[in-house]
């Protein structure tokens, strides 16, 4: 089970909160350097990885490295992948992308989401982190270009695997963490935590 995101998305908290992991916590981007492995269970390891993207303060030859280094994780494991969460920063999101677009870039996430579901031959679940950093409206307003950009006018496809939740507040955890153990029982492996 892997988790992915951009610097500073949450990826760490959000390990900590759903699994009861004690993983290193930052306020700072980049806190997570490089790939740690948790055994959780039988045949079972959760991957905490650095994040994927700019981080402020690093040469781009070093955020290059770390880039190339993830890519080459997911592909030379994708077959042993169980479970990927990607988490990102949904209360930015629309506001990043179009930053991005009129560069003519795609978002880090979407092509991100778009990586892991060609290489490990199935979307991952997507943790929506950081809902209590703006307003209700906003959120449903991003969550709605996030599953344009993912899955364009198709939304039902992509529905079920978007989890807006906070792992500073706890909202929606329970959601991601029931669909995280439905998803491993269903390939076999046994979780170290309830679903509930």
């Amino acid at each position: 089970m892997v988790f992915t995101g951009r610097p500073n998305a949450g990826k760490s908290s959000i390990i900590r909160e759903v699994t009861r992991l004690d993983v290193k916590v930052g306020k700072k981007p980049g806190t997570t350097r490089w790939i740690h492995e948790f055994p959780l269970s039988k045949g079972l390891i959760l991957v905490d990885m650095p994040g994927y993207g700019r981080i402020m303060g690093i040469s781009e030859h070093l955020q290059d490295k770390n880039n190339r280094r993830i890519i080459y994780f997911l592909e030379s494991n994708a077959e042993k992948i169980a479970l990927v969460i990607h988490v990102l920063d949904i209360s930015t999101f629309s506001e990043v992308t179009e930053r991005l677009g009129k560069k003519n870039f795609i978002s880090v996430d979407v092509e991100m989401i778009q990586l892991l579901t060609k290489t490990t031959g199935e979307p991952p679940l997507i943790a929506a982190n950081k809902i209590d950093k703006t307003d209700k409206a906003i959120v449903d307003s991003n969550l709605k270009e996030l599953k344009l950009q993912i899955s364009g006018t198709n939304h039902s496809s992509i529905d079920s695997l978007i989890f807006p939740v906070s792992a500073k507040t706890g909202d929606g955890l329970g959601y991601l963490k029931k669909a995280i153990h439905e998803k491993l029982v269903a390939k076999g492996y046994k979780t170290p935590f309830k679903s509930h």
